[in-house]
């Protein structure tokens, strides 16, 4: 059960993965392309998420070691 202060924190928005890739260098900067969003939110199974929850999955994506 949500505390009282949990209760009244508003609840972080959430976009699609079409949202942040048409905002990609506005939302993560320059060096993060629209290819580099729409690949990593896709592979992660993500179709709406929170910026927070998707900076996460993008860096992570960004450090994969390439074979």
């Amino acid at each position: 059960m949500a505390t009282k202060k949990e209760a009244e924190m508003p609840k972080e928005a959430e976009y699609t993965v079409e949202e942040f890739t048409e905002n990609a260098a506005a939302v993560f900067g320059e060096a993060v392309s629209p290819d580099i969003v729409k690949t990593a939110l896709r592979l992660a199974g993500v179709k709406t998420t929170t910026k927070s929850a998707a900076t996460k999955i993008i860096n992570e994506f960004r450090k994969k070691e390439v074979n």
